[in-house]
Parts: C-alpha cells; sequence; structure tokens
C-alpha cells in the first residue's frame, strides 16, 4: 500500500491539518480543516486527488474554521465527525463568535464517525473513541499512525478545563492509547509528530506508571 500523509499548520490556534492519501488509487481525506490550507489544495490539485471525507477529531472551533472554505472547493467530499460533538459547539459558541466564526457555517453532518471503518483507497482508516478533552473526540489510526487530535500532544494531553471535559476520562483514553505499538507515530492536533513508546515514558501527565 502506497500511502502518504502531509501536514499544514493553519488556524488562530496552529492548528495541523492533515492529508492523507493513497498514492495509486488517488483518493484523499483531511483530517482537522482548521484554517486556509493552500499548501495541501495544492497537492490534492497537483496529484490529482479524489477528496473524499473531512474528518474532525472534535468540534472546538479551531479544529474546523476552515471547513466552510474547503466544502465550498471540494462538494463531493463526506464532512464525517461524532454526533456527540454537537453539543459540545453549542456551548461553545459565544467563545468561538470571538474569533468571527459561526458554527453554522460548517454545515451538515455527512456521516457519524463513532466505530467505523473508512476505506480511502487501500488505506483503511478506524476510529477510536476518546473522550476526556471533550466528550466525543475521536482519534484515527492506520497501520502504525494515529491522529490523536486534542487528546494526547508530544508531552502533553489536552485541556480539560472546556465544557465537557474530565481528566479521569481523558486519562483513561490515553492509557488506551498506550495498548497501541511503542513505534506507533503520534500525529497530534497541534506541535510536532511524537510516538507511543516516547509518550509512555516520558509525558508527565499520563505515563507508563499510571498503567499501574
Amino acid at each position: 500500500m502506497a500511502h502518504k500523509i502531509e501536514s499544514e499548520i493553519t488556524g488562530p490556534l496552529k492548528t495541523n491539518c492533515y492529508l492523507l492519501y493513497d498514492i495509486q488509487e488517488k483518493e484523499a481525506a483531511l483530517i482537522d480543516v482548521a484554517g486556509s490550507i493552500p499548501k495541501l489544495n495544492k497537492i490534492i490539485d497537483k496529484m490529482d486527488l479524489s477528496l473524499k471525507y473531512l474528518f474532525c477529531t472534535h468540534l472546538h472551533f479551531d479544529h474546523v474554521l476552515g471547513l466552510e472554505e474547503v466544502r465550498n472547493k471540494y462538494p463531493e467530499a463526506l464532512l464525517a465527525f461524532n454526533s456527540r460533538e454537537l453539543e459540545v459547539m453549542e456551548n461553545l459558541g459565544n467563545f468561538a463568535r470571538l474569533f468571527e466564526f459561526d458554527p453554522s457555517s460548517i454545515g451538515k453532518q455527512d456521516v457519524n464517525i463513532e466505530n467505523q471503518v473508512f476505506n480511502i483507497g487501500k488505506i483503511e482508516l478506524k476510529t477510536l473513541l476518546t473522550p476526556g478533552h471533550t466528550p466525543g473526540s475521536i482519534c484515527y489510526f492506520f497501520d502504525k499512525f494515529l491522529f490523536s487530535g486534542d487528546v494526547l500532544f508530544k508531552r502533553g494531553i489536552g485541556r480539560t478545563d472546556f465544557y465537557g471535559g474530565s481528566f479521569e476520562e481523558i486519562k483513561s483514553s490515553i492509557l488506551n492509547l498506550y495498548k497501541f505499538p511503542d513505534d506507533t507515530i503520534v500525529f497530534p492536533g497541534h506541535g510536532e509528530p511524537t510516538d507511543i513508546g516516547s509518550e509512555k515514558r516520558e509525558n508527565p501527565f499520563v505515563n507508563q506508571e499510571s498503567i499501574y
């Protein structure tokens, strides 16, 4: 299976947007479109990719600010997120509007992603419910690659002081992620990539000592 993962930092809070695609089958998906993505748009156009899905790890405004623009550009792409996140978006609407973002602008949900497998060419992208940062936070994974949203960062974890957040839940979610092989590469919502083994050893908030 020939695949590639590209990223672009975008939006007011420097969110990582990821482009995942099957090189041979020419099918692609975007994860967390947080703002304008000129670099990734150029790759999609240059590679003549068919954009199948727009995935959201969660619906905090800093992860969805670019959805309206991208949905207009790629109207055939299906918007996929966890329905549990709609309540989160409603409760944080006033905060989002400080950044001149109207939550209704992302449009309707096409696919509820919980407990599903998505085919992007020959890539089988699976979903895992990982609550704690938000009640409906989802991680995506295939092979030895994990997209963790705002659940797990390099030497950090997501905030739990927003609506619907819970430290006990995010701790439990991260311990589930630590069951992945140590060489699993983690692509977080913010900051640099990391791997499961490093976080188990060195994450100051939830580490391998938390397992026991």
